[in-house]
């Protein structure tokens, strides 16, 4: 299993299509195995899909947030860096 900073590089050269077919196996393995490893390949496909302007996938989740925002009454006088109200 790969781990570390290799691990990073390797995820990045695989979805490069630069990966040495000898290592693409382990690689595999290491994404099935690892949910940090995956995590970093979900993050290297939204960076790339963000760079080319491709719109992400949505679960709704975000949708919900900017919605119920929209709806949110603030009091003006409100002040997020006054300590005394925390």
């Amino acid at each position: 299993m790969i781990r570390g900073g290799k691990l990073k590089e390797k995820i990045s050269s695989y979805i490069d299509s630069e990966l040495a077919i000898e290592e693409v196996d382990s690689i595999v393995d290491t994404l099935r195995q690892e949910p940090t490893a995956r995590d970093d390949w979900f993050l290297y496909h939204l960076t790339g899909d963000a760079m080319r302007g491709q719109p992400a996938m949505d679960d709704g989740f975000s949708k919900s947030i900017i919605t119920k925002l929209k709806t949110v009454k603030i009091d003006p006088s409100y002040d997020p860096l006054d300590e005394s109200k925390i």
